[in-house]
């Protein structure tokens, strides 16, 4: 398999000098084809004061950058809890699934992702240390609350017949004009939210629209809604 760092060895040689340059303490690493990213990250105050560190790993995807990097805590430092948004096998929820959109795309570059994104994770980690989780509420739920709170706030609704409907739309291959508009109106599709649904179409992928669907669809709640028809 002809991987990134391979085809593009320009794009390689870059993402390498960014992280030398950037982070001394991390080290690109190639294994059966993979190219990691591993070592000590380093966090520090605005006055350039280290203030923690953790041991990580981030796995670069075989398309990058068209797919967002893979995030693991290899220290065994955090707890392997949904509360810490921290997996079985060490690796870490940077944000809601369906929200990738937000922080990664084929423009990104890995050094802006690092500090952005992967640095605010385990910085808000250790926020939580310090204050017993007080910090726990600035972070999405896990499963079919935090699709409600996800798609909620960007429709600006806590309806659920309307959240799960935006979210069966999305799930589908196409999304059709004449369709009844999920904001439950009546009106047809094109005549009512239809540019809506389309933004997010492109921003949202279908995979994890669909995955979104089937934690709606794991709540016996919801499934009543469902069977008695009234989404």
């Amino acid at each position: 398999m002809n991987c990134w760092h391979i085809q593009n060895k320009e794009l390689f040689r870059t993402f390498r000098q960014g992280i030398n340059d950037n982070y001394t303490t991390l080290n690109v690493i190639i294994e059966n084809n993979i190219v990691f990213i591993r070592g000590t990250l380093r966090l520090k105050d605005k006055n350039g004061k280290e203030i923690d560190s953790y041991l990580i790993e981030i796995e670069i995807p075989h398309n990058y950058p068209k797919e967002a990097p893979r995030v693991r805590e290899t220290g065994g430092r955090l707890p392997r809890t949904l509360e810490r948004h921290t997996n079985g096998d060490g690796t870490v929820c940077l944000y809601f699934r369906d929200e990738v959109y937000r922080y990664w795309n084929e423009g990104s570059i890995i050094i802006d992702f690092i500090k952005n994104v992967v640095e605010g994770f385990f910085l808000w980690q250790t926020e939580y240390d310090l204050t017993g989780g007080k910090n726990k509420n600035e972070s999405w739920d896990h499963g079919v609350k935090g699709v409600k709170e996800f798609y909620g706030n960007i429709l600006g609704t806590k309806d659920l017949k309307i959240i799960y409907r935006f979210v069966e739309y999305l799930s589908q291959k196409k999304i059709k004009g004449h369709w009844n508009c999920f904001c439950g109106s009546g009106k047809k599709m094109r005549e009512c939210h239809f540019d809506v649904i389309k933004k997010y179409k492109k921003k949202i992928k279908r995979k994890d629209a669909r995955k979104s669907l089937d934690d709606f669809k794991k709540d016996r709640k919801i499934v009543q809604v469902i069977k008695n028809k009234v989404i």
